[in-house]
């Protein structure tokens, strides 16, 4: 049976599911017990398919919310194509002769490609042709090097959770719209710092990239990228007066992304009845995932419990 649950319903099952998420304190015996029962002598196969397992144990509650909600069961098969876009990443390096880390994210009736295309030989054409008719076939537009492609995939799994938020009304709409907002602008100066730093791109060069997005959703994106700027900048200026050096990339990221983990977190107790709580629910989940790909890949590794845990965001 689909579809049998109202708002109210719903709340109260991501409430409860808010809940059950992984407090910082337990990571800790969540790693040892990886410890103990990771066979390093697999090698990335085991790593690949310990990650692929947590994957779809955490993900498998949204599978079953979009067959009980029918008007967020687009925004949940939205997130989960998020993932997708990693198989579709995959499915393009091995086009392009490139070599990956060939996990999979298996998010259930809501695929659009098989895992099977793993096994085939497959051309730059057959992807697009696989991908014609669906809500990626645009990425083919205009020049087709792997880097344009992938970065025109990010962009369209954005544009399409952003869409998502359409059988929502108005008040809803915007409050989603907001999360969305907010996310792509810590995406985007994350991303403009490593292209300023590690790629010594010009200020003109990343702006005219910026423009592109500006197409896509508006006048409404610039005044959260500003925001999210204003916030890295005041940090810039803290960390500078310690060290006078120029952050690294890697740093800029883990402070932008552990803001917007403090923002989001904040946000899911804002209203009961609001979009609020189902979208910041999303997002510390699929931080939650991230978690526990981190202690997977730092067990693999043999990273030190001291290295993985800096790399985790939870409540504290």
């Amino acid at each position: 049976m689909k579809y049998y649950a109202d708002d109210v319903n719903l709340h109260v099952r991501i409430h409860a599911m808010r809940s059950r998420l992984i407090p910082l304190d337990e990571y800790a015996s969540l790693l040892r017990e990886q410890e103990a029962s990771y066979d390093k002598s697999l090698g990335p196969r085991g790593m690949i398919e310990a990650k692929e397992t947590a994957f779809r144990v955490q993900i498998k509650g949204i599978i079953h919310l979009a067959e009980a909600t029918q008007k967020y069961a687009p925004l949940f098969i939205a997130f989960l194509r998020l993932y997708e876009a990693n198989n579709v990443k995959i499915i393009l390096a091995k086009a392009f002769g490139r070599q990956s880390l060939e996990q999979w994210y298996n998010i259930g009736p809501y695929a659009t490609l098989d895992k099977g295309l793993l096994d085939r030989e497959l051309s730059l054409g057959d992807v697009q042709a696989i991908l014609g008719g669906t809500y990626l076939a645009d990425i083919f537009e205009g020049r087709m090097t792997f880097e344009r492609l992938e970065a025109r995939l990010n962009i369209c799994s954005v544009r399409n959770l952003y869409a998502s938020s359409a059988p929502f009304r108005p008040e809803a709409r915007r409050d989603f719209r907001d999360f969305i907002l907010r996310r792509l602008a810590v995406l985007m100066v994350i991303w403009q710092w490593r292209l300023r730093v590690n790629y010594h791109w010009s200020d003109e060069r990343i702006e005219a990239h910026r423009d592109e997005l500006s197409a896509i959703f508006g006048d409404s994106a610039w005044p959260q990228l500003k925001m999210v700027e204003g916030v890295l900048s005041s940090r810039l200026e803290e960390m500078g007066k310690g060290s006078g050096q120029t952050p690294d990339p890697a740093d800029v990221k883990s402070y932008l992304e552990r803001y917007y983990y403090r923002w989001t977190s904040s946000m899911f107790h804002k209203d009961f009845h609001s979009i609020y709580c189902v979208v910041a629910y999303l997002w510390l989940l699929s931080c939650q995932i991230r978690n526990l790909f981190c202690v997977i890949e730092g067990v693999r590794f043999g990273l030190s419990h001291e290295a993985i845990f800096e790399k985790i965001i939870s409540d504290v």
